[in-house]
């Protein structure tokens, strides 16, 4: 058997809006030295490369729609071979896998590279309360990150990380943001449930404040590190 490393390997999941971002950051500053991987930010950084299939991508990326899932797989599964070196100790995934078949290539890499399987974290909120904070959600124009919630009710005009515009996207209307959610019940909850079953979850209510849902977090994560 592989002798197990000290390196940690977590997912971040939960629904659009669970505040997944948020968490992750401070995880970052607990853990130290990390690599944080957001799907997002790598097909952003595709779409701007000069690779035959950027324009095909971004199109679909640009009109709210899904990219192939092998191709999602295929970028992060990159990115985490391509960074890892001696100084960064954990890589954080936000967002990802969504899949059962994400969840058990990425077990498969991990186990392969560090000795280890992922540990999962499960923002949970309800389709209620993700509904109401995507209504409500803003985002940078140019850096896309969104808009602390705290500061949503100051009606900020630029961003506090970049100085870009305050933008509302255009995906979080209502018919879309039901798509998202019957979507993460059919292919995101399976996932969850792959990883409640290897006693590998772990499962935070999300609709605490932003220093609670981390104190929960952080309370329950290290005591399986």
């Amino acid at each position: 058997m592989k002798k197990k490393s000290s390196f940690q390997v977590f997912c971040v999941i939960g629904k659009s809006g669970s505040g997944k971002g948020t968490q992750v950051e401070l995880l970052k500053k607990k853990l130290g030295k990390t690599h944080h991987i957001v799907n997002g930010d790598l097909f952003r950084a595709f779409i701007k490369s000069n690779h035959p299939f950027a324009a095909r991508i971004g199109k679909i990326v640009n009109s709210g729609g899904l990219p192939p899932a092998w191709f999602s797989a295929y970028l992060w599964e990159s990115e985490l071979i391509r960074f890892t070196g001696p100084k960064i100790k954990t890589a954080i995934f936000e967002g990802t896998p969504r899949r059962i078949w994400e969840a058990e290539l990425l077990d498969e890499i991990a186990y392969f590279m560090f000795g280890l399987k992922p540990i999962a974290i499960y923002l949970d909120i309800s389709d209620k309360e993700a509904k109401k904070r995507l209504l409500r959600r803003l985002i940078c124009k140019k850096c896309k990150q969104p808009v602390p919630y705290k500061l949503i009710e100051k009606n900020p005009k630029t961003c506090s990380f970049c100085g870009g515009a305050i933008i509302k996207r255009k995906d979080d209307d209502e018919g879309s943001i039901k798509k998202r959610l019957v979507w993460y019940k059919t292919e995101v909850l399976p996932t969850i449930e792959y990883y409640r079953k290897q006693k590998r979850l772990v499962s935070i209510n999300g609709e605490q404040d932003v220093s609670a849902v981390f104190a929960e977090l952080w309370g329950k994560l290290k005591k399986k590190i």
